[in-house]
């Protein structure tokens, strides 16, 4: 066998004592490594274990990002270590080959785990790897000394941990719909944030696209192209009916399918501002549809600029009481919208080449059957990380996203000053989800 096979087979022996018997001591660790092979393998075993060791806490970061359906704590010891020792491979030494690393680790995993590890194991360092190689220049850095070797490629050890963990919030809104921020001023924000993108998803629109992506130029922070659309369900139980909002993710946002139903959306979004300005007309408020129009400055407008003027006219102390009071779902002046059914919002993401995701499912009256129905349909993802859901939340929707086979996602919701109490970045989720995202949307070209 192998030198380096054996010291990966000492090494997971070590760590599995250090990781089961609550953090043995190096000195205990290393004399084992001595102990139970000769000095040329205890040494590439040593090597692998302290490195391990010192690099614990962002091997687990990148691990929990990337098996998302997977808790750490709860994964089997012996894959949560094999995990670690490939990971430790794959991002912080460069003489081994990634694919040696990948598979040396399934290797240990038939060995030394359970039927199914070899195939968990396989998918998470792959898609460990995909990110980092994607993130990689394509050329060797020189040196900078003659007759020196040229340095690895890459940008080092600590570029490839961030790129791996970079942020993205996939759920963000401008002023080309209901938000208070300019396109053009979100990069900006983002990267002061620390994200590395963000999806701008405007209600029925992607006006603000095209000058988000131009401002991002220099910031360094990807904008990627997104829409959401509003879909209309029976209620559980029967009675009414709820919306049910999805996003959609990586759009092309010139197809002229989907710029045909955009524009058809925002003129509907225009007569149902004038019927509910009519509505609280005759509930003896008098308002001006022009000025509430005019709030949404081109943009798609909607029930947040009919509030801002309600309380800009001494109509509402608040935008949430003129919701709950007046323009709410079933509030006396309460229009609904043109009717699209979840479905058709799904298939109109799919044929705009986008992947489709289920927004706050946490907080939308919507069953769990209701969503494997969507899936059946096409969905392709569940919004789980959201400033409204509880640790709860998130792990059931985890757990049915992995039994369904849906992506995750998650994002802010972000809206300006529409919604105070939530800021850019606020919940997002890896380069790893994002990639996987795009990877599905690519598929559909």
């Amino acid at each position: 066998m192998r030198i380096q096979t054996l010291a990966r087979e000492l090494a997971l022996k070590a760590l599995y004592q250090h990781d089961l018997l609550q953090s043995r001591p190096a000195e205990e660790l290393l004399a084992f490594c001595r102990q139970n092979a000769d000095p040329q393998v205890a040494e590439l075993a040593w090597a692998l274990v302290s490195g391990c060791m010192e690099r614990h806490e962002a091997l687990d970061e990148v691990i929990r990002r990337t098996a998302e359906n997977w808790e750490l704590e709860r994964m089997a010891t012996s894959d949560r270590n094999i995990l670690r020792i490939g990971v430790y491979e794959l991002l912080f030494r460069p003489e081994t080959p990634p694919k040696v690393a990948i598979n040396e680790a399934i290797e240990l995993a038939k060995k030394y785990s359970t039927e199914n590890s070899p195939t968990f194991v396989n998918g998470v360092l792959d898609r460990i790897y995909t990110t980092h190689r994607d993130a990689e220049p394509e050329e060797p850095a020189p040196s900078g000394n003659p007759g020196e070797a040229p340095a690895p490629a890459g940008r080092g050890p600590s570029a490839a941990v961030d790129a791996l963990l970079g942020r993205v919030d996939l759920h963000v809104h401008s002023t080309a719909s209901d938000g208070s921020v300019d396109p053009a001023d979100l990069p900006v924000m983002a990267a002061r944030a620390g994200l590395a993108g963000f999806a701008l998803t405007d209600h029925d629109s992607v006006q603000g696209i095209a000058a988000a992506r131009a401002a991002a130029r220099s910031t360094g922070v990807e904008v990627f192209a997104g829409v959401e659309l509003t879909g209309y369900a029976p209620a559980p139980g029967g009675e009414g009916e709820v919306e049910v909002h999805i996003a959609g993710v990586f759009v092309d946002e010139e197809s002229p399918a989907l710029l045909e139903r955009l524009r058809g959306f925002r003129q509907e979004r225009v007569r149902r501002v004038r019927a509910m300005c009519g509505k609280l007309e005759e509930l003896g408020l008098p308002m001006d549809a022009d000025a509430v129009l005019a709030r949404a400055d081109d943009g798609a407008v909607g029930r947040v600029h009919l509030a801002q003027e309600m309380v800009a006219r001494g109509h509402c102390r608040s935008l949430r009481g003129a919701f709950e009071d007046y323009i709410g779902t079933g509030g006396p002046a309460y229009v609904p919208k043109e009717k699209l059914t979840p479905s058709q919002a799904v298939g109109l993401v799919r044929h705009a080449g986008g992947c489709s995701v289920l927004c706050h499912p946490g907080v939308t009256p919507i069953t769990d059957r209701s969503i494997e129905e969507l899936a059946d349909e096409g969905l392709d993802a569940l919004e789980v990380h959201y400033p409204l859901h509880t640790p709860q939340d998130e792990k059931r929707l985890l757990d049915l996203a992995r039994r369904i086979g849906l992506l995750v996602t998650g994002g802010s919701d972000f809206h300006g000053e529409a919604k105070p109490g939530i800021h850019l970045g606020q919940e997002t989720v890896s380069l790893v989800e994002l990639e996987a995202l795009r990877e599905r949307a690519a598929a559909r070209l």
